[in-house]
């Protein structure tokens, strides 16, 4: 079972951003009252590399404090994992509401620093750090009705500091508390929210306007029965053509391996039409890195796609690095990298 860090923030109905959005931000703190903004005012903007970014405020003064990642069981720079669950203030009815939730996510000890904007919104609101990343697929933001969970205040509670992990030894109604809460993501984890709350329909300006966007919510927030049989696929084609190791599911990698030649091999599933080829390369370069990184082994980076690419496509990623793989007939072509 994951650990469970709560972080709480100022209230909104949306978190997806204030500038040119019909939403505010109430309460969060001496900043968000001075300002009438905050960092986690997109915590809920699904992102163009198909993740969620997280604030939780920890400035005090002239510090910038650090999370303490051993709570839940780190003990390098970030801790991987973990299930965050937003809380704010309900303006109307008062006490700590869970408003939303990032599943399997990953916390820094440290602010981290956008090396760009990852949505137009971050841009527009001028968000140019985060705390807390998860896959888009494992984010939900509960609408304001059912904000019903509340917080208890008191010995054993949150205090003062806006983020807590409840103790093993916490009293009996902080326990009862963490149960609900972790019946709560159980319950509702399905399918994560498009981040204006509803699908748009085919003629709508949000569905005409961004392709990437239609991308991003037909194959990433969710794991789709296409992306299940497109990974056995791959792995029975995998297991025929000596490949060895073969690991599913491992620390958020679809599929990890080893060829003989090739080493380590971290391969990313990708679903697609021959039309959003070239986003789902785009959204799985930043994905593989991103593994790479956090696997800390030299390994070679592999996007399997369900549709043959064009000749520009596959350079995106072979030109960068990555081997692009796709289905031919009851097979795979696989393209590396030419020296």
């Amino acid at each position: 079972m994951a650990a469970m860090l709560f972080c709480n923030i100022g209230w909104m109905s949306r978190y997806e951003g204030l500038v040119g959005k019909p939403d505010k931000i109430v309460g969060g703190g001496k900043w968000v009252t001075e300002n009438k903004t905050g960092h986690e005012v997109c915590n809920f903007v699904f992102c163009r590399d198909g993740y969620v970014y997280g604030h939780v405020e920890t400035i005090q003064g002239e510090r910038d404090r650090k999370i303490r990642i051993e709570a839940v069981g780190g003990n390098g720079n970030f801790v991987e994992g973990i299930d965050v669950v937003w809380t704010a203030t309900d303006p109307d009815e008062g006490g700590r509401k869970v408003v939303g939730w990032y599943r399997n996510a990953t916390v820094f000890r440290e602010r981290q620093l956008f090396a760009g904007s990852p949505s137009k919104q971050h841009a527009r609101d001028e968000i140019s750090s985060y705390r807390v990343r998860a896959s888009a697929k494992d984010a939900r933001r509960l609408d304001l009705e059912k904000r019903t969970l509340a917080m208890g205040r008191g010995p054993g509670w949150m205090g003062h500091t806006p983020w807590w992990t409840p103790s093993d030894d916490s009293p009996r109604e902080v326990r009862q508390f963490v149960k609900k809460t972790r019946d709560l993501l159980d319950g509702l984890s399905g399918p994560a929210k498009r981040p204006n709350g509803r699908k748009p329909g085919r003629n709508s300006p949000a569905a005409a306007s961004d392709p990437y966007l239609r991308y991003v919510e037909a194959y990433e927030v969710r794991i789709t029965p296409r992306h299940s049989a497109l990974q056995a696929k791959f792995e029975r084609f995998l297991a025929t053509d000596g490949a060895t190791e073969i690991r599913p599911n491992m620390a958020s990698v679809d599929l990890r391996y080893r060829d003989a030649a090739k080493g380590t091999i971290l391969a990313e599933i990708k679903p697609c039409e021959r039309a959003n080829v070239r986003y789902a390369i785009r959204t799985a370069i930043g994905q593989l890195l991103d593994y790479r990184q956090r696997a800390k082994e030299d390994s070679l980076l592999l996007i399997v796609v369900e549709a043959k690419p064009k000749e520009e496509d596959r350079l995106l990623a072979t030109s960068n690095g990555f081997g692009i793989a796709y289905p031919v007939e009851d097979s795979f072509k696989v393209l590396w990298p030419t020296a």
